[in-house]
């Protein structure tokens, strides 16, 4: 154990050291500093961190294992953190407190470690008044006023700026709406730092990021017209600064005002915002640039959703402004010249994916074209039309993309008048010599056209079929695979217009018929080329033709699927190419689900599969196509490798990291055996349940081993799962105590274990009403009707620990469609027994019947279920009104 502080000292200086052995000892040492009396060592480490005598070194690592006593950043462990703090004795709080003050100005780096320590402290005191009530506790205004006189009254700018810097820490860490009772402590200094003549530039930054990171907190400033005009002002006058980086953050105070104080921003638009945004997009720094183009994607963006109407009702919806139609004239010229300026090279097309202001104004064209889908081509289509034959290659370029952005929007008869008189130039842009990027954005344009607007597609196929086959040995390898995309699109198409024709059912030929074995011989070529990218495409490709396949070339996709198989029988070493492969074999044998013929071909695909998985390869591919040779084999045509899957399972589930994907294979075999799973599900049953028992198991893992137990379930039916139902919910109570409410990890684990809970509460939901039956009955019945007691008491305290207004919509819906359920089974009298303590049925089912209806989610399903609940629930709670107690 470190005995004094000079050897802590030593041990945070070796964090650094590029010794693994020396560094993990150091480590070490300090974890048992931790674990043996954490008070002190948060109280040392303010020490080192608050003398300025000490290396650098060690006080920013003093300040990082600080920061790691009092925060982390999953919430029910913050809260422990906190209470950790708060339990510390408050002369021991206050004195680290006040070293961590004395520190701001102190330290040689940025960020302040002193800074981000003091908002961690400012939120952990949000709980002060729950463990004490003295007079003495500093609380969260007094820091807040700490701050404010250290910013206004020293004349130490490092201090100064520290200062800052922390008051924009406390705005990040802390609840905005316990910061809005202080937001004259916050507003004050940071305005004044920032219109302060005498301030200078890391001041004027610095506070400028503290008025980024306060504005979701300040909003009772909003709330005056008085108080927003100061805001404005101040902000609009710094996005006109010299200095980039202050210009760069001004603009990011002007996005994030438009998302949270829409509705204020009617009086400043035209005389201030739209002229600054505008000529912010034009400025020749990238950064500048982008956050012009930025303010517009939001402004679009929350327009799109007010018409789209999928703002939570229980909140104050403000009315659309239609900036964006207002800004179309003037706007799109200069997004079209953003696509034009910001482009270099003719023929690095991997800078596409780079997040530059041509990506930025591609995405802000999207988000203009869905807001305004009658009126967006009347400004694109002209400049597309002047610059689509330039000599120029970055004015073709730029036209590709502008179509490509708002082609989705135009609809089926705008797209085919507008770009009728465009498809000639459009087509000779696939061989364009000059820029391969123009090439590529032309076989993406296409691609779109012929998936939305087919009637453009040429009568004459066979000089574009021979255009397709010959882009596809384009020396850039993004092009002939963007090519391999355009042809799968072509194929996919024309064989859904002619299966429409047939009322859905597969038609004897097509129009491509003729080509059908031109086109899958060159795609199997392309899949043999050395760039795993092209590997990828024009397998996918393939795919995609293979089960978009007439009757007449049903010998060339059977064909194709042998030469496949043979083709990673010869592959000496397991490859990428391999793995897609795998996929590729998976959608194409799909497509001979009902054809007996090819029952020998999808044995010998699992035999294959199977010989990769007994070798260890640990490939998601390779288990996707695995599940999905399970379900085609069949439960008759799968015995015959049961004992090969089954020995694979027992082996694989006992390895140290179990992948999520094993798991589902065992969901995926039961689904496909039903109840001739019977002889596995003990092992199974019980294997799935010690993983579920283990502390530490990943989210995605717990996730997938309680779908799994839903397959069982399911598959087995209730008459054979009866005696696994309370071990079960034993188990689901448990996972109760694990999960974590509103976080994006464990949205899974919630989803899956309320339709687990929907299985169960089938399974032994009976009536209570069971007098005229015979005896042996009525103790069956007496023994489910004690499980579903405990079931529908589980489910009650589930849903109150994690719903809320701020759950996700996956975890609502399901939350509603389980209550609807037991609404349904009991009636709303006795499910309001179980409910009405923990949770409001009433609100959850408006709330999973909103979100089922909205723009993301459009669940029939759901919507049904929950009305009909809704209504039984309503006419229960007036007729409870009624009758007296």
């Amino acid at each position: 154990m470190v005995a004094s502080l000079a050897c802590l000292i030593q041990c945070l200086e070796r964090t650094i050291s590029p010794d693994r052995n020396i560094l993990a000892e150091a480590q070490l040492v300090l974890e048992q500093c931790v674990q043996e009396n954490v008070g002190q060592f948060i109280s040392n480490m303010s020490i080192v961190l608050a003398d300025s005598k000490n290396s650098p070194v060690a006080r920013q690592a003093a300040g990082l294992q600080l920061k790691n006593c009092l925060t982390v950043r999953n919430v029910s462990l913050k809260e422990e953190h906190h209470r950790r703090w708060l339990a510390l004795p408050l002369k021991t709080r206050k004195a680290i407190r006040e070293r961590l003050i004395s520190a701001l100005g102190t330290e040689n780096v940025y960020p302040s470690c002193a800074a981000q320590c003091l908002a961690c402290i400012g939120a952990a005191e949000l709980l002060s008044s729950e463990t004490e009530t003295s007079s003495d506790t500093t609380s969260l205004g007094d820091l807040l006023s700490v701050l404010a006189n250290l910013i206004g009254q020293t004349a130490n700018e490092h201090c100064k700026e520290a200062a800052l810097e922390a008051l924009g820490y406390v705005c990040q860490e802390v609840n905005p709406n316990v910061l809005s009772n202080f937001y004259t402590s916050i507003l004050t200094p940071v305005l004044n730092s920032m219109i302060n003549n005498k301030s200078t530039k890391r001041i004027r930054l610095a506070a400028a990021r503290a008025l980024l990171s306060s504005l979701e907190c300040i909003h009772p400033q909003f709330e005056t017209e008085g108080g927003r005009n100061i805001i404005i002002q101040v902000t609009c006058d710094a996005t006109q600064s010299r200095i980039a980086e202050e210009s760069v953050i001004s603009l990011e105070i002007l996005v994030k005002i438009a998302f949270f104080y829409y509705q204020h921003l009617l009086d400043y638009m035209d005389q201030a915002i739209v002229p600054i945004t505008l000529n912010a997009i034009v400025s020749s720094d990238s950064n500048i640039a982008m956050q012009g183009i930025e303010f517009w994607s939001s402004v679009a963006e929350i327009e799109l959703n007010l018409a789209s109407g999928v703002y939570d009702p229980t909140f104050a919806v403000p009315k659309s402004c239609q900036y964006t139609e207002k800004a179309l004239p003037k706007l799109v010229p200069i997004l079209m010249e953003a696509l034009v300026t910001w482009q270099d090279l003719s023929n690095d097309i991997d800078d596409l994916e780079d997040w530059t202001p041509f990506k930025g104004a591609f995405s802000c064209l999207m988000f203009l074209a869905q807001c305004c889908p009658n009126i967006i081509d009347l400004y694109i289509i002209p400049e597309v039309s002047n610059r689509i034959k330039h000599s120029d290659w970055r004015q073709r370029h730029a036209a590709l993309w502008a179509v490509i952005a708002i082609i989705e929007e135009m609809g089926t008869e705008k797209a085919y008048e507008n770009l009728l008189p465009l498809m000639a130039p459009i087509w000779e842009l696939t061989d364009d010599k000059k820029s391969a990027k123009v090439r590529y954005g032309s076989h993406v344009l296409l691609n779109r056209i012929f998936e939305l607007c087919p009637a453009l597609i040429p009568k004459a196929l066979r000089p574009l079929i021979n255009g397709l086959l010959e882009h596809l040995d384009d020396n850039k390898e993004q092009v002939a695979a963007a090519t391999c995309r355009s042809l799968a699109s072509l194929v996919k198409v024309v064989f859904k217009l002619v299966s429409e024709k047939k009322d859905g059912g597969k038609p004897l030929t097509f129009s491509l018929s003729r080509y059908y074995k031109e086109i899958t011989e060159k795609l199997l070529k392309c899949g043999e080329m050395s760039s795993e990218h092209l590997q990828f495409a024009a397998y996918q490709a393939l795919a995609d033709i293979l089960v978009s396949s007439p009757h007449d070339c049903y010998g060339i996709v059977k064909s194709t699927i042998q030469t496949l198989l043979r083709k990673i029988q010869n592959l000496e070493d397991t490859t990428g190419q391999q793995y897609v492969m795998y996929g590729t074999l998976s959608r194409a044998l799909a497509r001979f689900d009902l054809d007996e013929n090819a029952v020998p071909l999808r044995h010998e695909f699992m035999s294959s599969l199977l010989s990769v998985l007994e070798a260890g390869v640990v490939k998601e591919e390779i288990f996707l196509a695995t599940s999905c040779a399970i379900s085609l084999l069949g439960p008759t045509e799968l015995k015959v490798h049961l004992p090969s899957l089954t020995t694979y399972f027992k082996l694989a589930v006992g390895l140290p990291d179990v992948l999520p994907l094993i798991v589902g294979l065992i969901g995926d075999l039961f689904r496909v055996l039903g109840t001739e799973s019977l002889p596995y599900l003990d092992y199974y049953w019980t294997t799935i349940i010690d993983l579920l028992n283990q502390k530490d198991l990943p989210a995605k893992l717990r996730s997938d081993c309680i779908a799994t137990l839903m397959d069982m379930a399911n598959s087995v039916g209730v008459l054979h799962y009866q005696p696994y139902i309370a071990p079960t919910l034993n188990q689901l109570q448990n996972i109760a105590g694990i999960t974590v409410k509103n976080d994006t990890e464990h949205e899974e684990i919630q989803e899956n274990t309320l339709k687990l809970y929907n299985v169960l509460f089938s399974y032994t939901c009976v009536d209570q009403e069971f007098g005229q039956l015979e005896q042996n009955l009525k103790l069956e019945c007496s023994s489910r009707l004690l499980l579903m007691h405990e079931c529908l008491k589980s489910v009650s305290k589930f849903m109150e620990d994690i719903i809320d207004e701020e759950t996700s919509d996956i975890v609502i819906i399901a939350g509603g469609i389980l209550v609807s359920l037991v609404i349904a089974r009991l009636g709303a009298a006795k499910a309001n027994t179980y409910f009405e303590l923990n949770l409001n049925a009433s609100w959850l089912l408006n709330a999973a019947l909103h979100r089922a209806n909205s723009f993301e989610f459009s669940s029939y399903e759901c919507s049904q279920i929950c009305k009909s609940a809704l209504s039984e629930l309503e006419d229960y709670n007036i007729v409870k009104r009624l009758i007296p107690n």
